[in-house]
């Protein structure tokens, strides 16, 4: 009996880890302040960075390292763990460009969601051997933020994630940070 306890609470426990709620907090940092296995990797991307940015973003007790920039009119984020590994890349993409992935996604949000709006769209790509920034090819997966009112009209915001078919893998809550800190 006590065994049955101690794993309900658990498996209850890691639910409740898998949706928790997206409340990144990034802050910007110098490039000396970035893991120099993540400059290398960065500086070995092919092609012209424009607008490079790099930041530490905290999500709950995870840290990370994440670099921003535009490369041939796309917006990339490339994200490494705390020691400079890859932990993946995403692509600002239109909805235009998800192909026939579109319609499976949003057969999903028109299910799930009495109303919606796709603000954002990212192609994933998962650490590989050689990635051609140049030419990416199918993602790994779609992230997505969506903005929902449900029934009652209540607004919330989502980051939804797809895999490469479109099919539903998990979502978060998105927190926006309050800003009442600047109002005086």
């Amino acid at each position: 009996m006590k065994f049955l306890v101690v794993l309900s609470v658990c498996l209850l426990g890691s639910g409740l880890l898998a949706q928790a709620p997206k409340q990144e907090q990034e802050q910007r940092v110098d490039a000396r302040e970035m893991p120099a296995k993540a400059l290398l990797y960065l500086q070995n991307l092919a092609g012209k960075k424009k607008r490079i940015r790099y930041y530490r973003e905290q999500d709950g007790a995870r840290r990370s390292f994440e670099a921003k920039f535009k490369l041939e009119g796309s917006k990339y984020s490339v994200e490494f763990d705390e020691n400079g590994a890859l932990e993946d890349i995403e692509i600002e993409r239109k909805a235009r460009e998800m192909g026939r992935v579109r319609n499976t996604i949003e057969a999903y949000l028109e299910k799930t969601y009495a109303r919606h709006k796709i603000e954002k769209i990212q192609a994933q790509y998962k650490p590989q051997k050689e990635f051609n920034s140049l030419n990416p090819g199918n993602p790994d997966a779609w992230e997505l933020i969506v903005a929902t009112k449900d029934a009652a009209n209540k607004f919330e915001r989502y980051e939804i994630t797809f895999d490469a078919a479109g099919n539903y893998l998990n979502s978060r809550n998105v927190v926006r940070r309050s800003y009442e800190f600047l109002l005086f």
